[in-house]
């Protein structure tokens, strides 16, 4: 604040020229007469505030100030009009909101200067609007800031809210994180909003599953942007809720949170798609500037780093449990045939005579069989090693897939009748030759007869199905035994998984190796279940598809 004392001699040449440089200054000058109301309103400060210099002569001040600093305002311009000379560089102006005739306040630096002309005082106001570089100084800070706030933390969940958390209110009112998934899928894992009153509608946007993806996204979903190079503005609000929203009920979220501005910034990490982050305003006018676009994809590029590192260190984590499950397993499981061959071999040293070792042939093929399972762990162990890595191999060849059911069946009866129980066969002898890799359809047949025996009771009957379908054969092995618990119905063909009832009976890795099997020859299976009554696994191998040109035969 300034007081300036102006000779009164001067020409109108001089005031004309001072005139003119206050009419063309990008800043607002405003003049103040003694009762603090508008006298002159330059053109600088018709653009910033929005109003003509028409509609101001003759107003108070306070008209261009947020109503909340009005009073404060008032108290300050008084004591300067009464008080001593007070001089301020430019450098020195203090901070103040300033409101524009649209209502929206905005931030400005301010000076005021006392000037008399021939004893009459007159207050000239100068202010800057700094609301761009505001702007660009949040910007520079969300920027700056983020690197470390995502890196603070390796749980995901919180990695991923802290993405749509992040950006607000800056880049928009609320926001919405969509990660792609191995499956071809999408799920909305994160949304959040500014106002913490409406942070509940947003959490109901989080879906629990992933949703499928149509074979051609539309333009405006997060599914096909994610696979765009670059961010993408959208007005078209109805569009864009159609487009993203799964039902109606989503569709009335968006529309109680509002939109009239989504800016969607694809999610890429080394030219692979991840997701997308959905940056949604709901303002009149709030749409995105080129500056704000560019920060977004910037910001981006720090989310994609952050999820990446917390999904490398989950996966981490889950290979250490692997690996302590495989430790585990082996030391248990290669236990018992490792400690029968110890106890044979040392019963026969201890009878041996001289160099020469007698053993009966009973115990020769005890220590045989105990070495067998010996190696089956091992194969399972590395079959389940090349699953994990999508390395399992299989080699079709023109194979009758009735040959290779009865041969389980009958290489099983032994066991079955030792077992007491009933075997039924009920195969289509007329299934077609299918394109498969026959050992391992073995193995997979025998891994859920195996596991029929175990579990179903004495008396009981354990029954091999084989049926064509119209695209597949469908095999199954069904049992009378327990069933297997609903709740574990899930988990029956992840890694390591048993029933608690035969807890180490097993290594638990049949039936991951059975499902590992099954996807390499592209088919699936699955588990049909009756607690109490029995259960029946299942698998299908599609049929050998038939050339064009045998078709039009």
């Amino acid at each position: 604040m300034t007081d300036i004392t102006l000779p009164s001699n001067l020409s109108s040449h001089a005031l004309a020229s001072l005139a003119a440089i206050v009419n063309i200054s990008a800043d607002a000058i405003i003049a103040l007469n003694d009762d603090f109301r508008i006298v002159r309103f330059n053109r600088g400060a018709e653009k910033i505030f929005g109003w003509e210099e028409s509609d101001l002569i003759g107003q108070p001040l306070d008209r261009l100030l947020p109503v909340g600093a009005r009073a404060m305002h008032r108290g300050h311009v008084r004591t300067f009009a009464e008080g001593p000379v007070d001089s301020r560089q430019m450098a020195e102006r203090m901070e103040i909101a300033g409101l524009r005739r649209n209502g929206e306040p905005f931030p400005a630096e301010a000076s005021i200067a006392r000037v008399t002309i021939d004893g009459q005082r007159t207050f000239m106001v100068t202010l800057r609007d700094v609301s761009e570089r505001r702007r660009t100084e949040e910007r520079q800070r969300l920027l700056s800031t983020s690197g470390w706030v995502l890196a603070a933390s390796l749980d995901v969940d919180s990695t991923m809210a802290t993405v749509t958390e992040l950006p607000l209110p800056l880049l928009g009112q609320w926001s919405m994180l969509e990660l792609l998934t191995v499956e071809g899928g999408i799920r909305r894992v994160a949304a959040s909003h500014h106002d913490a009153l409406k942070q509940e509608l947003t959490s109901r946007l989080v879906l629990s599953h992933p949703r499928a993806l149509p074979a051609t996204p539309s333009l405006l979903s997060g599914g096909r942007i994610a696979h765009e190079s670059a961010a993408q503005h959208v007005l078209d609000v109805g569009g864009w809720m159609a487009a993203n929203a799964g039902d109606e009920q989503e569709r009335g979220l968006f529309e109680a949170l509002g939109a009239s501005s989504i800016l969607v910034v694809p999610l890429r990490a080394s030219g692979r798609a991840v997701g997308a982050l959905h940056l949604v305003r709901n303002t009149v006018g709030g749409v995105y500037s080129d500056a704000e676009v560019q920060v977004a994809e910037q910001y981006a590029g720090l989310c994609v780093l952050a999820l990446e590192n917390t999904r490398l260190y989950q996966e981490a984590k889950r290979a250490l449990r692997d690996r302590d499950d495989m430790l585990s397993v082996v030391s248990h499981d290669l236990r018992n045939p490792v400690n029968a061959i110890v106890l044979l071999t040392g019963a026969a040293l201890q009878r041996s005579n001289g160099d020469a070792v007698m053993m009966p042939h009973d115990e020769v093929e005890s220590i045989r069989a105990a070495a067998r399972q010996a190696d089956g762990l091992i194969q399972d162990l590395q079959d389940v090693s090349r699953i994990a890595m999508g390395r399992l191999r299989v080699e079709p060849m023109p194979t009758s897939i009735v040959d290779i059911v009865e041969e389980a069946a009958t290489m099983f009866a032994p066991a079955v009748k030792a077992a007491e129980l009933t075997l039924l066969r009920m195969i289509d002898h007329e299934a077609p030759i299918l394109m498969i890799d026959r050992d391992r359809i073995l193995q997979l047949l025998s891994n859920l007869l195996g596991n029929a025996l175990r579990f179903t009771p004495p008396e009981g009957v354990v029954t091999v199905l084989l049926e064509t379908r119209t695209s597949d054969v469908r095999i199954a092995v069904r049992d009378t035994g327990p069933g297997v618990n609903p709740v574990d119905t899930s988990r029956v063909f992840e890694r390591y998984w048993q029933a608690p009832r035969l807890l180490r009976a097993g290594s638990g890795l049949g039936l991951y190796i059975a499902k590992g099997i099954v996807d390499a020859h592209g088919g699936g299976i699955g588990l049909l279940n009756e607690p109490g009554q029995g259960s029946e696994f299942w698998f299908t191998l599609p049929l050998p598809r038939v050339p064009e040109a045998a078709l039009h035969e």
